[in-house]
């Protein structure tokens, strides 16, 4: 007897993700969890496939990723499980969510004219654990404009800087302030879509839609206008 698929979880309570996630599929239930917060221990075993990064493991996206997966399915969620965790990395040091408006300002002054990292870590588990659990690590290069005092006071008034890591949101307001992204658009966003739609296949989720077709879409659907970018 054919099992029917399992149901799939986003175990995030990003809007971000939340929406381009349904340009791959419809069929997901929202799981919000802060488990990235939880220092989870992870099996040497399991530990030894995270993909390589170059600075300390508690900074790993794809370890928080993971965290969030098992805080899912600790609290309940049951089926094919995803996480993300998206980090902005300038002279190896890791720009959270700035606390206030001036840390906001202080990052956009660093960032300002040159090239950073984002790095987006995913993980899907599925709780019967057939298949084994995905782990995987994007990165992208994103060349930030110079940017003048005026310029960065105005997009930190407009409070978009405050829950974005890094102090900016590129598929927003922020997006003006980037010149070029090297790698994929997304990443950035928050969820790469060719990376996810490969883990969730993987994992053996079916029925899929193409991630360049699902980027496509979603660009024309929702309006937006990308910087130069090589990759969806």
């Amino acid at each position: 007897m054919t099992q029917p698929p399992q149901p799939l979880i986003l175990a995030s309570a990003s809007p971000r993700r939340r929406e381009l996630l349904r340009y791959l599929t419809p069929n997901f239930r929202v799981w919000p969890t802060q488990g990235e917060d939880e220092a989870r221990f992870m099996a040497r075993e399991l530990a030894a496939h995270l993909p390589a990064f170059p600075l300390p493991p508690q900074h790993h996206p794809t370890l928080l990723a993971w965290r969030k997966v098992t805080a899912a399915g600790a609290e309940g969620a049951a089926g094919v499980i995803l996480g993300a965790d998206t980090i902005v990395v300038i002279d190896d040091a890791v720009l959270n969510k700035p606390r206030d408006a001036a840390e906001a300002q202080g990052m956009l002054r660093r960032l300002a004219g040159r090239t950073h990292q984002v790095y987006t870590g995913v993980a899907v588990g599925v709780t019967d654990n057939t298949p084994a659990l995905q782990l995987a690590l994007d990165v992208a290069l994103v060349q930030m404009a110079p940017l003048t005092e005026t310029q960065i006071s105005a997009y930190v008034a407009t409070g978009e800087p405050l829950d974005k890591a890094g102090a900016y949101g590129i598929q927003g307001l922020g997006g003006q302030l980037v010149q070029s992204v090297t790698g994929s658009y997304t990443c950035v966003v928050g969820l790469p879509l060719v990376l996810t739609h490969q883990v969730l296949a993987a994992a053996g989720l079916s029925g899929l839609a193409d991630p360049v077709a699902a980027f496509e879409r979603w660009l024309a659907e929702t309006g937006r206008g990308t910087p130069a970018c090589t990759a969806p």
